[in-house]
């Protein structure tokens, strides 16, 4: 069997056959000849014990990738995509129903179901919808997270920030963290869905050295902010790229992981994927990746 690196955000007991170990947020850990591992978090947040199935590489609760003869496991922390306030609604002669329980959420209408799986349990709950579109705000401690439902085409999308409201016929999420001091971002719904209708960032001043510029780029694009990645570019992969199309050769980000200063995994397109990034002096300069 291939030795495993576990890598954690979050406080975490690792249990195998024969050892218990603890991993400290963002630590990770080797093990050998491991065929059980069960992970307890262990954290200020309430989640839930899981095993983990080496052979499930795209896990609600974590993601598995080969690389170099190890396995790499990436333990999931946030919104993850399994039943009781029910909330009713109805458009065009359309009913549907959002289920809240324990740690699931279901969306349903007549045709078509839904479950999504929540690791934490919200301390408030707020659900309506604007037209077509279900939602549900989950206020958690520090931090909320949006699930709104597509009801005629039965698709979910999910966003995460420190406080998110409702505003006219739509949503505004604020957050912070990584670079920046704060970023907002509104949303609205018109006859074709949900659509964003502006994002502005607002960088911290913390001066980075360079081999951090990696962290500094994967968070950009992570987030869609264009000013910060065409700043990131060195001269030749500016004239090559632009941010757009960086972003579109990425993807969407929904989770990354820094392996070391110029190694990323990322979870894109819900695809596993390594990044290598190469620098020229402050600036990026190319970027590889183990796509086939």
């Amino acid at each position: 069997m291939k030795p495993i690196v576990i890598y954690s955000p979050y406080e975490c007991l690792i249990k195998t056959k024969n050892e218990e170990l603890i991993l400290d947020q963002n630590e990770s850990v080797l093990l050998d000849n491991c065929e059980e591992i069960d992970v307890y978090p262990t954290g200020k947040t309430k989640r839930y014990a899981f095993k983990i199935d080496l052979a499930d590489k795209d896990n609600q609760f974590y993601s598995v990738i080969e690389r170099q003869g190890k396995l790499l496991v990436f333990l999931i922390d946030g919104l993850i995509s399994q039943n009781t306030d029910i909330f009713h609604f109805s458009y065009n002669n359309i009913d549907s129903e959002i289920a809240l329980s324990g740690s699931s959420i279901t969306f349903s209408t007549k045709n078509h179901r839904k479950q999504i799986l929540l690791n934490s349990k919200p301390v408030k709950v707020h659900s309506g919808n604007f037209k077509h579109i279900d939602y549900i705000i989950l206020d958690f401690p520090s931090s909320s997270q949006l699930i709104c439902y597509n009801i005629k085409n039965n698709s979910a999308r999910q966003f995460a920030g420190d406080k998110i409201t409702t505003v006219e016929n739509g949503f505004k999420i604020l957050s912070s963290g990584g670079i920046y001091d704060h970023i907002e971002e509104e949303l609205f719904v018109d006859k074709d869905g949900l659509k964003s209708k502006s994002k502005t960032f607002s960088p911290s001043n913390q001066i980075y050295p360079a081999k951090l510029v990696p962290y500094q780029f994967i968070c950009a694009v992570k987030n869609g902010d264009s000013q910060t990645i065409k700043g990131l570019l060195s001269d030749s992969l500016a004239s090559k790229l632009s941010p757009e199309q960086v972003l579109q050769y990425f993807g969407k980000i929904s989770y990354f992981y820094m392996l070391d200063y110029k190694t990323c995994f990322a979870i894109s397109n819900n695809e596993n994927v390594i990044y290598e990034f190469y620098l020229n002096g402050n600036k990026i300069d190319d970027i590889l990746d183990n796509k086939d």
